[in-house]
């Protein structure tokens, strides 16, 4: 805590240390001849009060608690010292105490010291503006400050009873003051956490996105109105949870109101552009950012060996299995899933956030099968642990090719419209139920969004997303539709640093075994085209084209290649074409490569396409489960991976929409299958106190009234 003996000591630090302000309210002489009053009226004393909370935020995105979950681990085994049990009361690596309610010091001065700053000499207008504003930020900022200490160290006394919060301050202290104080109850917390959030309300402006120098978009690093509403929305939500008192509906209600308040105060309930990169700090994803800068430290530290990178955070097996099937279904009740062929239609997400195997980056594609350059003893000898590397919020714009080395714009997002938006879902659905819209909109009409963006969709043959999965856990009722809604959550806030605090909150375990796979590739040999030894047909080739071009084994150069012949139909209004492969005996086979032609004129690429086989069982024409895509695309093979079929047919069906359609070549092929072998990577213990981090051992020795938490 700062005390007044030291301020004069303190305000002469803070005011070498500012730049880029204002020259208007400078006092010429020198600091030092400045007496401690003439201090307290300059606008720069104020500046540095602020920028010395402000310097108290975490910068490092990648948040050092997810390694405490089932989400991921280091790359350096034993790296993960409290999810392997290796702490103590008087070794606690979670929390800053001491830094923390060093930054609540300062904002504590601010807002005793420095109501009537002078920022603008020349334009009164402007001063009035910077003055609220500046203090709306000291009062938002103490508001996360106060969270951060709520969250981190909130928790049951010895003596049991009421969940204990902080001690709150909102006073500079000075040593004559009574120092021992005790601990405020969590509600009181969230109580002092909201006050200070309402007064920033309706100090701050909405947004940063002006054109005055006060409120364009170089201050999207301050707080803002929005910001304030956000973390009132979190806190809340937290304060329901069961881990800190008995979750009431009525707790539930007002969390739910507050998040529908905030959205409200956004803009409604629709899910604006979102970018999973680090290069649109403009998103209007964005509440709450850091300030851009430019590095590559993010890729350096992620990247896997292959990009050159050290890939330190190696995502966990057990979050690649809570990535449902393209579907929506979880991959354990998706039959379109092939655990032979495990990342294939997959939700969009998987390959967004995470490096696999296969994975095509800028051209490198990585490889953590045994033997490959990104796993152990490859380029690395560490590599991945668990066969996975980080890949979300990198910038696909930075290379670290050696000779070709660039940087790019990113930043921290400390709020976003996705969490608030989630933890309205969540709210929601405890107080009312998954499809109850007395908020104006249900838990599961803003699920859907989120889905939505996704692309998750259970009946690809019809119009439009449907997701199937997502309408029966609403209509299974609030228990089953909680257990969607947790995942959803973790699956769009990975490594962003809640996993762990989620877990803690709902009393959910925190041992877990983290699992990882090994992939051993085929030792079979290459496949074989099957196509060069089929029988072709089709339901019509124009008497100028050539149907046995499809399969003679040419490798075309473009989509108007027709140096050795193509295949062309005829356009007759909306009927389906159809090429077709008969083998003289059962083939196996799970890919489908095309190349189609087109002349622009009377040969057009199509516009939907589907692959059947013949099932002899049936007798019948089946359609392929589990497709890669049908994505059409002049000037290169389409290639589509589907669950094997042994059969001796297998059919390609096209149509244009206006025109007829051309192919020059169309390969089929077996599938060698690499192998898939789950491994245990690390074992977390957490004991049951561990569930509410202990007060700092140093402090409680210092403070009698300090209770510690149970267990400690």
């Amino acid at each position: 805590m700062i005390n007044t003996e030291t301020m004069k000591r303190t305000i002469i630090f803070l005011l070498t240390a500012i730049v880029a302000v204002s020259c208007e309210f400078l006092d010429p002489r020198p600091i030092e001849d400045l007496t401690t009053d003439e201090l307290l009226g300059n606008a720069v004393y104020g500046e540095g009060l602020l920028a010395q909370a402000y310097a108290v935020l975490n910068t490092d995105y990648i948040d050092y608690t997810e390694y405490y979950t089932d989400n991921a681990v280091p790359s350096v085994p034993g790296g993960n010292s409290l999810a392997l049990g290796n702490w103590t009361v008087q070794s606690n690596p979670i929390g800053e105490w001491d830094a923390w309610y060093e930054a609540i010091g300062y904002l504590n001065m601010y807002l005793r010291d420095c109501k009537n700053l002078l920022y603008s000499v020349s334009d009164p207008a402007l001063n009035t503006i910077l003055q609220k504003q500046r203090r709306g930020e000291a009062f938002f900022m103490r508001a996360w400050f106060e969270w951060m200490l709520l969250r981190t160290y909130a928790g049951y006394p010895d003596s049991g009873g009421e969940c204990l919060g902080f001690p709150i301050v909102t006073s500079v202290l000075s040593t004559s003051d009574n120092l021992d104080r005790p601990r405020n109850t969590y509600e009181e917390c969230v109580a002092q956490i909201a006050k200070d959030c309402d007064s920033a309300i309706v100090l701050l402006p909405k947004w940063y996105n002006g054109s005055a120098a006060y409120n364009n978009n170089s201050n999207t690093g301050r707080g803002s109105a929005m910001a304030a509403w956000a973390l009132k929305a979190r806190v809340y939500l937290y304060a329901a949870s069961p881990a800190y008192g008995p979750s009431t509906q009525d707790l539930w209600i007002r969390a739910a109101q507050v998040a529908h308040d905030a959205m409200a105060y956004y803009g409604g309930n629709n899910l604006h552009d979102f970018n999973y990169t680090t290069n649109n700090s403009g998103s209007l994803n964005n509440i709450w950012i850091q300030p851009e800068y430019s590095s590559n430290n993010w890729e350096y530290a992620y990247y896997p060996p292959s990009l050159y990178g050290y890939g330190s955070c190696n995502p966990s097996q057990n979050l690649i299995d809570a990535f449902p099937a393209s579907n929506g279904y979880p991959i354990d009740e998706a039959t379109i899933f092939n655990p032979a062929n495990p990342y294939a239609s997959r939700d969009g997400r998987f390959d967004r956030f995470i490096f696999r195997n296969g994975t095509n980056y800028n051209g490198t594609v990585v490889q953590t099968y045994i033997g490959g350059a990104d796993a152990p003893g490859g380029l690395s000898l560490q590599g991945t642990r668990t066969g996975y590397y980080l890949k979300k919020l990198l910038n696909t714009n930075v290379r670290l090719t050696p000779g070709d080395v660039t940087t790019s714009y990113r930043f921290r997002v400390f709020l976003s419209k996705t969490e608030l938006y989630l933890n309205f879902i969540e709210a929601a659905n405890e107080a009312y139920g998954p499809d109850d819209a007395t908020l104006g909109f249900s838990a599961n009409s803003v699920l859907a969004l989120f889905r939505n963006r996704a692309g998750i969709d259970s009946d690809p043959a019809t119009s439009g997303l449907q997701d199937q999965y997502r309408l029966d856990q609403a209509a299974a009722g609030k228990d089953a539709f909680r257990e969607l809604v947790r995942n959803e959550r973790r699956l769009e806030l990975c490594f962003e640093g809640h996993r762990f605090w989620d877990l803690r909150r709902w009393n959910l375990p925190l041992d877990h075994t983290v699992n990882g796979v090994k992939i051993t590739k085929s030792t079979l040999p290459d496949p074989t085209n099957l196509a060069l030894e089929a029988t072709v047909s089709t339901d019509y080739c124009s008497p100028w084209e050539t149907l046995s071009a499809v399969n003679d084994g040419f490798t075309p150069t473009s989509a108007t290649d027709g140096t050795h012949g193509k295949f062309g139909n005829w356009y007759s209004g909306n009927d389906w074409g159809w090429i077709q492969y008969d083998f003289a005996e059962p083939k196996s086979i799970a890919k489908s490569e095309i190349y189609w032609f087109t002349d622009g004129g009377g040969l057009l690429l199509p516009t939907e396409v589907y692959i059947e086989y013949y099932n002899s069982g049936t007798g019948s024409w089946e359609t392929v489960e589990n497709p890669s895509g049908y994505i059409v695309a002049a000037d290169a093979w389409t290639t589509t991976v589907f669950n094997p079929v042994v059969t001796t047919g297998i059919r390609i069906n096209f149509i244009n929409s206006t025109e007829s359609c051309g192919v020059i070549e169309w390969r089929v092929w077996p599938i060698n299958y690499d192998s898939y072998d789950y491994v245990e990577v690390e074992t977390h213990t957490f004991q049951d106190y561990m569930r509410y981090i202990p007060v700092p051992y140093n402090q409680t020795l210092i403070m009698s009234n300090l209770k510690q938490n149970s267990g400690w």
